[in-house]
């Protein structure tokens, strides 16, 4: 019977391992590429986990397509809008964030943001600062070393745009 070293060092072997079928041209494409690819693939299943987790998808009441669709585009927009405060959040703080944890925590910010929008009250300036000290102190990445090995920043998926 092996022991629990000889386990893990099998594990990490077959981790290294990994067997893939793919419909690509092996002349276009190398196996390092397809890896990748598949990782870009993973990448936007979570992307679509997290709107259908974060997004309120799932609770619409309605029997109307069009109201469906208005809820629809409007979820999917207030995720796109916390993603993008998420990874400008990112680049001012210089720290990782979750994303998952800043989806959860647009209850204590986003309202105030989108009302300095729409006031003249509070500055807009102020209220996105005030949500990038609240990400700072609640929304740090849990493993933001193993992220850069592993997950999701693995591929090297990088904002695309930040606030300045």
């Amino acid at each position: 019977m092996r022991n629990n070293d000889d386990t893990k060092q099998a594990a990490a072997s077959m981790a290294r391992r990994l067997r893939g079928h793919t419909n690509l041209d092996r002349a276009e494409f190398s196996a390092t590429e397809v890896g990748q690819l598949y990782r870009l693939r993973w990448q936007i299943e979570l992307l679509f986990k997290e709107w259908k987790s974060h997004a309120n998808l799932h609770k619409f009441d309605t029997s109307m397509p069009a109201i469906a669709q208005a809820m629809l585009w409007a979820s999917l927009i207030v995720a796109i809008i916390k993603r993008g405060l998420a990874h400008a959040a990112e680049q001012v703080l210089g720290i990782e964030l979750s994303t998952e944890r800043v989806a959860k925590a647009a209850r204590h910010f986003l309202d105030d943001i989108l009302g300095a929008l729409s006031s003249a009250g509070r500055s807009l300036t102020r209220a996105v600062r005030d949500a990038f000290e609240f990400f700072r102190d609640n929304a740090r990445r849990a493993h933001p070393e193993r992220d850069r090995r592993t997950g999701r920043l693995a591929p090297g998926l990088r904002p695309i745009a930040c606030l300045t």
